[in-house]
């Protein structure tokens, strides 16, 4: 009878590799996202898509744990979790970084369109006084 190998796996590992894709493609593309996020926000829409990427960038940093964590336990190279957790790290405080300045922007803007449209309701006030009284 024959003997089958059954060399499997070790457990974690597609959790550790996952995270290290999520966590690479999150920090790679987080640039990318941003800028997509200011049009939207010039545009008149909201910031969404950078708060999606912090969250897919805090997955990354949960799934490279979580490898690492079972390769441990299970005697697997912790090598890619590892490069995962740190990556992922980088990416969440870019990304929040990112989510922050953008955040700020929108309401320094709205604050702004707000002076330009109380000045343009001055002028307007001024023109009409000038009409009521003439030169």
């Amino acid at each position: 009878m024959s003997e089958e190998n059954n060399v499997s796996q070790p457990q974690g590992k597609s959790m550790g590799v996952a995270g290290f894709i999520l966590s690479l493609v999150t920090l790679l593309f987080s640039s990318w996202i941003a800028v997509l996020a200011t049009a939207s926000i010039i545009a008149g829409g909201s910031g969404w898509l950078m708060h999606f990427w912090s969250v897919l960038a805090i997955l990354s940093v949960v799934l490279s744990a979580m490898g690492m964590s079972k390769l441990g336990k299970t005697g697997g190279k912790k090598g890619l979790a590892i490069a995962g957790l740190v990556i992922g790290i980088v990416s969440v405080i870019y990304c929040l970084m990112l989510s922050a300045g953008i955040s700020a922007a929108a309401s320094v803007s709205d604050n702004y369109s707000d002076i330009v449209g109380n000045m343009n309701e001055s002028i307007d006030a001024l023109n009409d006084l000038n009409d009521i009284y003439g030169n």
